[in-house]
């Protein structure tokens, strides 16, 4: 009982950060952030983390710290099976980014 009451509370924190996203991805980070702090395997946390990411990319000013951002994600989404729309978003950002020097 106790591992249904988990998912659903998973899933609500989930919920609330996708829809926070472009707003506040900060926010939406800490909430994924959150789930995989209790189950850093999580699939469906690690994809929300990838399309989450895409959307701090888009904020990011300094071009080579939103080229490392978008290749984050882009990796998560790879590997976890993430929305088509978030790995082309993903993928756009690292070809825009893709004369930006990497930095760290």
């Amino acid at each position: 009982m106790a591992s249904v009451c988990w998912l659903e509370d998973r899933d609500d924190r989930l919920r609330r950060a996708r829809a926070l996203a472009e707003s506040d991805p900060a926010a939406a980070l800490a909430l994924v952030e959150q789930v995989l702090a209790e189950v850093p395997s999580d699939r469906e946390a690690l994809c929300a983390k990838g399309a989450v990411l895409v959307d701090v990319a888009d904020r990011e000013r300094d071009p080579a710290r939103a080229r490392v951002v978008y290749e984050q994600a882009q990796a998560l989404l790879e590997a976890h099976g993430g929305e088509r729309r978030d790995l082309e978003a993903a993928r756009r950002g690292c070809e825009a980014t893709s004369g930006a020097r990497r930095t760290g």
